[in-house]
């Protein structure tokens, strides 16, 4: 292991408030998970049988995509690659946190976190306080395998369903409106199947050239719905995808695998933020899997509740790691994107305009104006420019949220003390291989050693 031998020492912060008497649940370092195990024990197997068994299906290019996030997602948790110490000033009670990979697709606990820090953002930091709508748009099985050999026709066909809207906002009203829409398209379905979709968070209406709202409930009807197959599939034939032929023939299809639903409508604070987790969720849950080392099986229970009924079905270990790795998406590209004023031009107009200034997410206030010079602030942002970038999370914000999203998730606070409910800080960060086997024959002396 090539580790940096290094440790950081961090000054403990002082108490915030004096020590409750009763104890608090104390947070223990998560061990090794089924799917975790699964990746640890097969992987190399999977890596050497991709190229004759997978590549055709899955890509040829795609393995040292899948091998980087695979080693990432197996060094979660591990303590050798890094561990941090936490300590109570107030009793001296401490514990030891390993590392986590960060990742999204692979790891279900990493991307759970991702999953709520983005919902927050979208939910309480960029949604302005008026309706919206989500809608889901699919398109049948003839397409889909282009959106597998190039994924940035996902962006494309995001670009392509807000100028849609936007269209319809303006028809409707009898002039260009500027609405928003933030998008997120997903490569899978249940049983991490290939099945793309985008799942958009719509505006409900747009604003005129003279900032009036006009409210517009924006349905699935059947008109939207043959919009959308006529759009898509004059995107496809346009770029030489399929011939002429097919797409009349598609065209006449009575079922045409195209569809668009829209049952969902969000108003309050508590539905935006559970719909703005949803559309970013991971492909994988840790509750529906279960893993057969004796059989190399594993075992997906689909909710009760969907589309499936509880079905459960069961796959070998090296196709289910293919059917998951080909969810991964290539390096740079987003799954969330922002349009119209959503978009940091479209929101660099808002301090400049009553109505949507008012109507802002709180977070959005006291934060400095974008920089003219930066490209953030030029012009309107109208319904005929569908302008559109990625939404991300950046690192620094992530670290900031770990102990309060651990909180939301599991309902225990990391840094609040199990023996005395003080305030625990982080004191120091241990790098160094040798001083990290030296704590672990440490605390497995006393029986305090690290999960498996």
């Amino acid at each position: 292991m090539n580790f940096p031998a290094r440790i950081v020492c961090v000054e403990a912060s002082p108490l915030s408030a004096p020590a409750p008497a009763r104890p608090t649940p104390a947070y223990r370092p998560r061990g090794k998970t089924d799917l975790q195990r699964l990746f640890h024990e097969r992987f190399h197997a999977f890596e050497a049988a991709y190229e004759g068994k997978y590549a055709d299906e899955y890509g040829r290019h795609r393995l040292p995509l899948i091998v980087k996030a695979a080693a990432a997602f197996d060094a979660c948790g591990d303590w050798e690659n890094g561990i941090a110490r936490i300590r109570c000033a107030h009793c001296g009670f401490d514990y030891f946190r390993p590392f986590s990979c960060k990742s999204f697709f692979l790891c279900p606990s990493c991307g759970q976190k991702r999953t709520l820090l983005l919902g927050e953002y979208l939910a309480d930091d960029l949604l302005l306080r008026l309706p919206h709508r989500q809608f889901v748009w699919t398109i049948p099985k003839a397409l889909r395998g282009f959106l597998k050999r190039d994924r940035m026709l996902f962006a494309e066909i995001g670009k392509l369903i807000f100028t849609l809207v936007s269209e319809y906002y303006g028809e409707a009203a009898g002039r260009p409106l500027a609405t928003g829409m933030v998008s997120s398209h997903q490569t899978f379905g249940e049983y991490a199947s290939w099945h793309p979709h985008w799942h958009t968070l719509v505006l409900e209406g747009g604003f005129d050239q003279y900032d009036r709202f006009y409210f517009i409930p924006l349905g699935a009807s059947e008109g939207l719905q043959e919009l959308w197959r006529r759009r898509v599939i004059s995107f496809f034939a346009d770029r030489k995808l399929i011939t002429a032929d097919l797409s009349n023939s598609m065209l006449d299809w009575r079922h045409s695998g195209f569809s668009v639903e829209a049952g969902t409508r969000v108003y309050d604070d508590a539905a935006r933020q559970s719909l703005s987790q949803y559309i970013v969720r991971a492909p994988v849950g840790l509750e529906k899997l279960s893993w057969d080392r004796d059989d190399d099986t594993l075992a997906w229970k689909a909710p009760e509740g969907g589309h499936w009924k509880g079905e459960v079905r069961h796959f070998d270990a090296l196709d289910f790691i293919a059917l998951v790795t080909l969810h991964i998406p290539p390096k740079g590209k987003q799954l969330v994107r922002r349009y119209g004023i959503y978009s940091s031009r479209g929101r660099g107009t808002w301090k400049d305009r009553p109505a949507l200034r008012n109507r802002a997410p709180e977070r959005w206030y006291g934060r400095a104006p974008p920089d003219p010079a930066a490209g953030g602030m030029r012009g309107q942002a109208t319904a005929a420019e569908p302008l559109d970038e990625p939404v991300e999370v950046g690192a620094a914000a992530r670290k900031k949220a770990w102990a309060r999203l651990l909180a939301k998730i599991y309902g225990v606070n990391p840094f609040l003390c199990p023996n005395c409910g003080a305030t625990m800080s982080v004191i120091a960060v241990i790098q160094d291989p040798v001083e990290i086997r030296r704590i672990v024959q440490c605390l497995a002396g006393k029986g305090r050693g690290p999960p498996e």
